[in-house]
């Protein structure tokens, strides 16, 4: 004898596999603040500043910062995007896989080079994404693209740290 399951059955179910409070942001850049955070306006013409999730991107005005920007800039200024932001995600602003056309953002920058995978927000990321993430950096770390053409690369939260002193 088959089961039948309705389709409300199925949607519950499926609705129960996302994480709590997990939700989705669409909308269209209107700033890149840095080579890993966005500004991003919603259909209700609400801005909301977004951090790629996993990322931590070299500061402004630190070795690489500006062409870390530039490449976040040329992937989506101006574009529309969808950013997932894991029900777990308390912190102002909000962390988010960021989507341009199916092309996730988070995944190219650390391809380019131009950030380091910040292990540090683990819990950001995706689980299924975690391991893309390394092996990302990893590749560009032996490339040596991006940031990683320098021999020893200042990692930006190091850099953060030195001018607090």
């Amino acid at each position: 004898m088959r089961s039948h399951l309705s389709p409300l059955v199925l949607l519950l179910s499926f609705l129960a596999c996302l994480p709590a409070g997990a939700w989705t942001l669409t909308g269209r850049v209107s700033a890149v603040v840095s080579g890993d955070t966005i500004k991003v306006v919603d259909d209700r013409k609400v801005q909301h500043t977004v951090r790629l999730a996993g990322l931590d991107a070299p500061e402004k005005f630190q070795a690489h910062g500006q062409r870390s920007l530039d490449s976040l800039r040329e992937l989506v200024f101006q574009r529309g995007v969808v950013v997932d932001i894991p029900g777990n995600n308390k912190s102002t602003p909000r962390r988010g896989k960021v989507l341009v056309q199916g092309m996730h953002v988070n995944l190219e920058q650390l391809q380019r080079g131009m950030a380091w995978y910040d292990r540090a927000q683990v819990r950001d990321v995706p689980v299924a994404d975690r391991e893309a993430y390394a092996a990302a950096e990893a590749e560009a770390r032996q490339q040596r693209v991006g940031l990683w053409r320098d021999p020893r690369p200042i990692p930006p939260w190091e850099y953060r740290q030195g001018r607090r002193k």
